[in-house]
């Protein structure tokens, strides 16, 4: 299934504003910051229709589970309006715009058209047989934008701030120009109100005067529906889906589960199959949360240098793994509600065996004598046990699992739940048939099989499970911050035709506020002008594309990536054309 295109820069179509405030100027992406959160939704499209609401796992493949010849264990379930997750793509500068394969140049004009110019990409999201995957497709066309009247800043006369929304094509996203004036957000639009995609645009303008704009802040929401474009089909249905190929997982958590038993239960730690095994684990822990955060210890967690955001050591993102538990419902480590103690808290072979077994057996028992609850129950664990002990053995502890599981199930019903609710106590049976045999042999008996990764020769051992390609069907809203330079990029007429790649320098040098620099290039290739500081950090973009051949200016107006004025001081420019390079430098006084 092809998800529709959720590309990071929407546009919309309005007609019959005016817009006092000028912005005609070739401006070049700096940075963009977009966050999606994708919010579990009902099902709606006819494509739904094999839709599921869950993260499951397979064994011992997902192809294998499909055909009938494996196991399948849901890890996760999500009800509707449950966010699956929020994904932030931090592109904060020109260096992760070029990593992501991201380069964006539009012609924006005062009277209301635009053109996204050859050589632009821009990242989306698609999904294709239940695997969401980013690709960067190239975007160029011509389109129509307009704005609402907004307001001066009052703290900087130099910027101005209005509603704003434009429109290129059915490809892109639509949102509306709101009234910053005269409107409130959450009231008049915002979630939750009738104009929930909505956008804005800051400009910042070398002077008061709003004649010359130098840089543009463009923020906008989106959500799927009718209203963006976004997320449906040919009938206006809701169709997006996330595909979830890998599950959370972590490298950390059993290994901290046996040093923790080592310490503090010794006797358990000497009773479990895979503790004090010096092999190691081949495959991480499906779900595990990581390691616990230790603010003095920096081994413990992770700093993201582009969010600043602290995550535990040891998350991994997996598509095998293991299923280890060694808390149970209760949330307490080892406090002998987990269903797979006896397997030393994974799942195993044996464990699925007893849990098939034990279903088996009680289904058909009561196929025959629905009246008769107790003696299914206990021909079940009967069965489970006899896999391993004698049967005078495994009736005596059918009997006793028998009893204390109908004894729960009464309970149940005493407090006035349903059958089929009270039914879930069942689930416990395999563990506690399982923990009679350990108790009947004094743990010798072979149902520890949590040593040692499953081996098909004896059918025992760590099941490792595949993550499945589920889509979950999804309500995407995308969060969108972007920065834009102003590039003046003009091209110089009157000079002669260019023989070769050539600097001339800038000018006005010194400068304030503003200094054009001036180049030419004898053929079409990749342009490149960045600026530097005088400790070689990267200031800000100008150019990032294909030119013509031709004699160029490009101005610079004293700004970093995301429109802030730079203090006075020498900078330096480099003037990349495909390989070759020419540098120059120069001095902003304030």
């Amino acid at each position: 299934m092809n998800k529709m295109l959720k590309v990071f820069l929407p546009f919309t179509l309005f007609t019959g504003l005016l817009f006092s405030q000028s912005i005609e100027a070739n401006w070049q992406l700096n940075a963009a910051i977009v966050e999606y959160t994708y919010v579990v939704r009902d099902s709606a499209s006819a494509e739904d229709a094999t839709a599921v609401y869950e993260v499951s796992g397979s064994w011992p493949s997902s192809a294998a589970a499909a055909a009938g010849y494996g196991y399948t264990r849901a890890l996760v379930e999500y009800d509707v309006g449950d966010t699956i997750t929020t994904v932030l793509v931090p592109l904060v500068n020109e260096t992760l715009l070029a990593m992501f394969g991201v380069a964006m140049n539009v012609n924006l004009n005062d009277d209301n058209t635009f053109t996204i110019n050859d050589g632009s990409t821009y990242p989306t999201t698609e999904t294709l047989n239940c695997s969401t995957y980013a690709t960067v497709p190239a975007v160029a066309e011509n389109g129509t934008w307009i704005g609402t009247p907004g307001f001066d800043h009052p703290d900087d006369a130099n910027a101005h701030s209005m509603g704003w929304g434009i429109s290129l094509s059915s490809v892109f996203a639509q949102f509306n120009a709101p009234d910053l004036v005269g409107g409130t957000y959450g009231v008049d639009y915002g979630v939750g109100t009738d104009m929930e995609n909505w956008g804005m645009v800051t400009i910042d303008y070398t002077d008061a005067d709003h004649g010359t704009p130098t840089d543009l802040e463009i923020y906008w929401e989106a959500h799927d529906g009718v209203a963006s474009g976004l997320g449906v089909d040919d009938a206006n249905e809701l169709n997006g889906v996330t595909g979830i190929p890998v599950a959370p997982a972590d490298t950390v958590t059993i290994d901290n589960m046996e040093m923790y038993l080592y310490y503090y239960a010794n006797e358990l730690w000497e009773s479990l199959g895979w503790t004090g095994d010096s092999a190691g684990f081949s495959f991480p822990m499906l779900g595990g949360g990581g390691h616990p955060i230790d603010p003095d210890d920096p081994d413990t967690y992770e700093i993201n240098p582009i969010t600043g955001d602290t995550t535990p050591a040891g998350i991994v993102a997996a598509n095998w793994g293991y299923i280890f538990d060694p808390m149970g419902g209760d949330g307490a480590l080892f406090s002998g509600d987990e269903p797979l103690a006896p397997t030393g808290y994974f799942f195993t072979a044996n464990f699925l065996e007893a849990a098939s077994t034990f279903s088996a057996v009680m289904g058909a028992h009561l196929a025959l004598d629905p009246t008769n609850l107790m003696g299914a129950l206990a021909a079940a664990a009967d069965s489970v046990a006899f896999i391993y002990v004698d049967a005078a053995t495994s009736a005596a502890i059918g009997a006793s699992v028998a009893s204390s599981l109908f004894a729960d199930y009464v309970a149940c019903l005493g407090t006035g739940a349903s059958p089929e609710v009270c039914a879930a106590v069942f689930a416990a049976g395999p563990t506690m048939a399982l923990i009679g045999v350990q108790q009947a042999c004094d743990y010798d008996c072979g149902v520890d099989d949590s040593g040692w990764d499953y081996d098909a020769d004896d059918e025992t051992g760590r099941m490792v499970f595949e993550i499945d390609n589920n889509c979950i069907p999804d309500n995407t809203t995308q969060r969108v911050r972007t920065f834009w330079a102003n590039t003046q990029l003009e091209v110089d007429e009157e000079a002669p035709l260019a023989q070769k790649f050539e600097v001339y320098g800038n000018y006005p040098n010194p400068f304030n506020p503003s200094t054009q620099i001036k180049f030419a290039t004898e053929k079409s290739s990749d342009v490149t002008i960045t600026i530097y500081s005088i400790l070689g950090q990267e200031v800000t973009v100008l150019q990032n594309g294909i030119l013509n051949a031709g004699t160029y200016n490009i101005s610079w107006f004293g700004t970093d990536h995301y429109g802030n004025k730079v203090p006075s001081g020498v900078y330096f420019y480099e003037v990349r054309s495909d390989n070759r390079i020419q540098k120059g430098k120069m001095l902003l006084l304030k």
